[in-house]
């Protein structure tokens, strides 16, 4: 298990970034590597479940996950319970110069099935494409 963190700052009012991305099914929008989000119960709030698969490094992946916490406009949690990359994400957003906002993740990630396989490169490159994502959020908006 290894921690992802970073944060990007976005020129726009905290609750219009906790809207867009602590829906996942926007993720398609600004996570190039998404490519289907379906909202399997819930209503965005705890105890809500997603289902999501794209391509991470070329690579296939599904994951199933749920919110654990959900505190509107400041915080949400999300956790994996069926995944190749099992995960927990914090996102945490605060106010930023100007009415923007600082919108920063920090997740705990484990690798399994093929991109366990990749070993000590999979945490320097989700890292960094981490980074990238989050760099094309503002682009969103």
């Amino acid at each position: 298990m290894f921690v992802v963190e970073t944060s990007v700052d976005v020129g726009r009012p905290i609750e219009e970034v906790f809207a867009l991305v602590s829906d996942p099914r926007n993720d398609i929008r600004w996570w190039r590597g998404v490519r289907e989000v379906k909202l399997l119960g819930g209503d965005g709030g705890v105890g809500t479940e997603y289902e999501q698969r794209g391509r991470l490094l070329g690579l296939p992946f599904y994951n199933r996950f749920t919110v654990d916490e959900h505190q509107p406009p400041r915080r949400i949690v999300l956790r994996t319970t069926k995944s190749l990359t099992p995960f927990t994400a914090v996102y945490e957003f605060t106010p930023s110069g100007s009415g923007g906002t600082r919108f920063a993740m920090r997740a705990e990630v484990a690798g399994a099935g093929h991109f366990k396989f990749f070993g000590p490169l999979f945490r320097p490159l989700l890292k960094a494409v981490a980074r990238y994502y989050f760099g094309q959020l503002p682009k969103v908006f």
